[in-house]
């Protein structure tokens, strides 16, 4: 069987002893190992969203879309919303929504591109909105959105202000009680490293206080019907909603222990190592990068835009050297990016195999390409341009 890299932007390479965590024939969603593991986990979300006890922590069932619908249960009929989108996953807002008796606006950015916090702030200031969604790190394109920058800028004409972390939550700095944000939310499946099937988040006092009788969420994604159950298990006792992905969440634990064994710190520091490696290789390459501004790089996903092949015939034949890339997703970028994830457990060695393989890939499909360049690039940042120590090297 051939070894596989998966190098996707969801779900990432698992750690075996997550895997393992999980692995369990007998344990109960009211068993004490289940509610042990709950109590630890909505109290280590706390610390990795970079909040304290005056936050909710929750962990539902589903995903990114279903921590995103969730927040419906902060919004009456009538409210105005702003979406803040920078893509396809930004544009997700809309479509939410849109389904339920909110008036909503878009502010949209062009591909490789994200809405200037300024443009933001005009906007609110032109009208009163409820509620503000962004997304801190733009998964079609790998665009980074200055999220600190925008909720100082417009923290006090706006009612809630939440952020999709969906793809930075454990691979970029997240501050959510001193940036002031109300909903940080998140998966499973990325950056933590653990398989899909959770959405995490966390909601300051002034979004919980919103959770009435009156919101206009349905039943089984409205938090109101789950912050009970959050509060009884984080004190240690059996709580019960709808069941809990219980396997799952014995998962979510573990990696959150050898999240903290490594420091949050330390882990943000091998992503933006990881990240800025990748970059060197792909710029050394002669390629472009789907985001158009350093400072719109996210320590996460990077698109590469090509000049001539199909990024499928990429994706392919890469697949057959050992690493799983992913698609590109944005209708506007169609047939001319794919994308790498580089989140969760990755490491430098891992950096080293995907340029090698790009550069193989590209050069037999006939991209124009600087060969042999890229892996040289990276090798001479990893020597170079930091200092190199085992947390950099793997988790």
């Amino acid at each position: 069987m051939t070894r596989k890299i998966l190098m996707h932007v969801g779900p990432e390479t698992i750690d075996y002893d997550i895997l393992l965590g999980g692995i369990k024939g007998d344990v109960g969603f009211t068993s004490k190992e289940f509610v042990d593991a709950m109590s630890f986990s909505l109290k280590f979300l706390r610390k990795l969203m970079g909040v304290g006890e005056s936050y909710q922590p929750f962990i539902i069932p589903g995903g990114g879309t279903s921590a995103m619908e969730s927040v419906t249960s902060l919004l009456r009929k009538g409210d105005k919303v702003l979406v803040v989108s920078n893509g396809v996953f930004g544009n997700r807002w809309i479509d939410i929504f849109s389904r339920y008796p909110v008036n909503v606006k878009a502010l949209k950015a062009k591909a490789g591109y994200y809405v200037k916090p300024e443009e933001i702030e005009e906007e609110v200031k032109k009208d009163h909105y409820t509620m503000v969604t962004m997304t801190h790190v733009e998964t079609s394109t790998g665009v980074r959105e200055p999220i600190a920058e925008v909720t100082k800028r417009i923290r006090d004409y706006v009612d809630l202000i939440v952020v999709d972390g969906v793809a930075s939550v454990g691979g970029e700095e997240v501050r959510a009680e001193d940036w002031k944000i109300d909903v940080f939310l998140t998966a499973s499946q990325k950056a933590i490293g653990t398989p899909p099937g959770a959405g995490l988040l966390v909601l300051s006092e002034n979004a919980t206080k919103r959770l009435g009788e009156d919101n206009i969420a349905g039943y089984y994604l409205n938090l109101k019907n789950w912050i009970g159950v959050m509060q009884s298990m984080e004190k240690g006792k059996a709580s019960y909603f709808s069941t809990l992905p219980v396997h799952l969440i014995l998962m979510i634990k573990k990696a959150f222990e050898l999240i903290e064994t490594e420091g949050i710190g330390n882990r943000i520091r091998r992503h933006e190592i990881v990240s800025s490696a990748i970059r060197k290789g792909i710029e050394a390459l002669g390629l472009e990068i789907v985001a158009k501004t350093p400072e719109a790089y996210s320590n996460t996903v990077t698109g590469v835009m090509l000049k001539k092949v199909n990024p499928n015939d990429v994706l392919s034949m890469s697949l057959t050297e050992g690493i799983e890339f992913a698609p590109g997703v944005h209708p506007d970028l169609g047939g001319k990016y794919f994308r790498i994830g580089h989140m969760g457990w990755v490491n430098i060695n891992d950096v080293i195999s995907a340029i090698a393989v790009i550069e193989r890939v590209l050069s037999k499909l006939g991209e124009p390409i600087n060969f042999g360049e890229g892996v040289k690039a990276v090798q001479e940042y990893l020597i170079n341009g930091i200092s190199i120590s085992s947390s950099n090297i793997a988790p």
